[in-house]
């Protein structure tokens, strides 16, 4: 204890068990990345032509249903500067490497165009799994909302006790709704950009049940048993549903790829036997 206070005392970093514990991307690329989006926020901040139009807010929301904390000007200089990054690769490939020509043109058209449509792709494929995410964790989720309010706790006091135990994307949404609120934000507005940002059928249903109730001065409690039944009875059907599907799907499989190989191994000796006849 003496020597570490020792340490303190002259100024000198001590890492604690805690920072050991971390992962070498916790201690190394988490926050590289945070100082370069940071460093991306502060150029955004400098420009003077802020993007706008209907493509702007097409794509901020796209951002914010992708779970990103990044403005739309933000996402498109971290797009320039990979272009520029990729499309600087090509051209060093260009140079050194030793094959025709027309090789080295095709190697850098096709690194200008993975940061173009990458990213697009990347964002795309994000909001998806997020979207399937909320899908599948909302019914659980209402579950252990149901049994913390029985418990006695408020709907608020619910969703901070399970977000400090599981973070997933249903809880982290909810809690960031919460914050809001904490903030000084209505409860109206926050639960409604919520439901606008995560874009799903089934978390829009439960918003509106809850503001609804809020207004009629309904119980939460109810409301929560009744949607979290209500998402029960659906991920059954869904399931049900898929479940159907999955013999047509194993099908194709079968026609396109053990058929012919059936086909070859029955009909292969006969053919040959008829090919050696002709001739």
């Amino acid at each position: 204890m003496r020597k570490r206070f020792a340490l303190v005392k002259n100024n000198e970093r001590v890492y604690g068990d805690d920072e050991l514990k971390k992962s070498f991307s916790e201690r190394v690329f988490r926050p590289a990345a945070k100082r370069f989006s940071e460093r991306i926020r502060h150029l955004a901040g400098k420009s003077k032509t802020p993007v706008q139009g209907k493509g702007s807010l097409k794509l901020q929301k796209q951002l914010r249903a992708a779970g990103l904390s990044l403005s739309a000007q933000e996402y498109s200089y971290i797009k320039s500067l990979l272009l520029l990054v990729f499309v600087g690769g090509g051209a060093v490939l260009y140079v050194f490497l030793q094959i025709d020509q027309i090789y080295r043109v095709l190697i850098l058209l096709v690194l200008a165009c993975i940061p173009v449509y990458g990213a697009g792709f990347y964002l795309k494929a994000r909001v998806k799994a997020r979207k399937e995410a909320i899908v599948r964790e909302l019914p659980d989720v209402m579950d252990l909302l149901v049994v913390s309010v029985e418990a006695g706790l408020g709907l608020d006091a619910a969703i901070v006790r399970q977000y400090s135990k599981n973070k997933n994307t249903v809880l982290t949404e909810l809690s960031s709704a919460i914050r809001e609120v904490q903030m000084g934000v209505s409860r109206k507005v926050a639960l409604k950009e919520m439901a606008d940002r995560c874009d799903v059928k089934q978390l829009t249903a439960f918003v509106t049940s809850l503001l609804q109730a809020d207004q009629l001065g309904v119980s939460v409690k109810s409301v929560l048993e009744t949607q979290a039944e209500r998402l029960r009875t659906e991920r059954k059907q869904s399931i049900q549903a898929k479940a159907a599907k999955a013999p047509i799907k194993i099908m194709l499989p079968t026609v396109g790829f053990i058929f012919p190989v059936i086909f070859i191994i029955l009909l292969g000796p006969a053919a040959m036997n008829l090919i050696a006849t002709f001739r």
